[in-house]
């Protein structure tokens, strides 16, 4: 069964990366709805069927969703990050990329200047990149 992030989760999330890597930035949510809408995202079914099939499809849901919806008013595609990374733990998996890969890569799926990086290539480089946890 998939354990899924709660908005609590996520928004503790934020406040540490702030607080580790950028303290003087403004913490909190700025747009509570996109958290939301966010969070719940990987959840989503149709017609008794998930959206997203695999434990990478919802993983790449969550991610694509916090870094892209800028929910809070700073470190959104940092919080983005380590909410994958904390999706995938709590589901069994670990993610292995270097830092800079991980911010190169987050940087690229939100750049509005290029075309966006297709939602089936966001679940193959997080399927590529992790292994089961022992």
């Amino acid at each position: 069964m998939t354990k899924y992030l709660t908005e609590h989760q996520v928004f503790f999330l934020n406040t540490h990366q702030i607080n580790v890597y950028s303290p003087l930035e403004q913490k909190g949510i700025k747009f509570p709805h996109l958290l939301n809408s966010a969070v719940n995202r990987p959840k989503q079914s149709a017609f008794g069927e998930d959206a997203y099939p695999s434990i990478f499809h919802k993983a790449a849901a969550l991610y694509e969703s916090l870094a892209k919806n800028h929910a809070f008013h700073s470190a959104n595609k940092r919080t983005a990050f380590a909410s994958l990374y904390m999706f995938l733990r709590q589901n069994g998996y670990k993610l292995i990329v270097s830092p800079q890969e991980a911010e190169d890569f987050t940087v690229l799926m939100v750049e509005k200047k290029n075309p966006s990086i297709p939602f089936e290539d966001i679940v193959g480089w997080i399927e590529d990149n992790s292994i089961l946890s022992s």
